[in-house]
C-alpha cells in the first residue's frame, strides 16, 4: 500500500510540467543542488508545485516536493522510475525528461527529506 500512495504522490507531483527534448539543465554539484533547485525546476515544475521546502504550492492539487520526498516509501529508485515513465503522468502533465533531468530532479527532491518534517495545512 506505501508503494502505491508513493507512485501515486510521485504521479502527481509533476503536473503541469512540460518539457522536451535535450537536457534542460547542465551538470550541477550535490552542495549546489541541495542549496536550491535548478532553474529550469523552478520555472517549469514551479508553475504548479511548492520546490522549495516550506512554500505553498501555487495548484493546491499539486503536492510540493517536500511533501513527495518525505511521503513513505520514496526513494532515489522510485523517485527515477516515476519521472522515467511519462506514461504515468497525471493529464495535466505532459513532460519528456532526458536521462540527466530526471536524476537531477529526484536528486534534488531527496534534499528535501527531513526526519522531523510535518505537511503543511493546505
Amino acid at each position: 500500500m506505501r508503494t502505491v500512495i508513493a507512485a501515486t504522490l510521485a504521479t502527481v507531483a509533476l503536473a503541469g510540467c512540460q518539457t522536451q527534448g535535450a537536457p534542460l539543465a547542465s551538470p550541477q554539484s550535490a552542495a549546489a543542488i541541495a542549496a536550491a533547485p535548478p532553474d529550469y525546476v523552478t520555472a517549469i515544475c514551479g508553475q504548479c508545485h511548492a520546490v522549495r521546502d516550506n512554500a505553498v504550492s501555487p495548484n493546491p492539487q499539486a503536492p510540493g516536493f517536500a511533501d513527495i520526498a518525505n511521503s513513505p516509501g520514496v526513494t532515489r529508485a522510485t523517485l527515477v522510475t516515476f519521472l522515467s515513465d511519462a506514461h504515468n503522468y497525471p493529464m495535466q502533465m505532459d513532460v519528456d525528461l532526458v536521462e540527466e533531468d530526471i536524476e537531477l530532479i529526484a536528486d534534488y527532491m531527496l534534499t528535501l527529506q527531513s526526519d522531523d518534517y510535518v505537511k503543511r495545512p493546505s
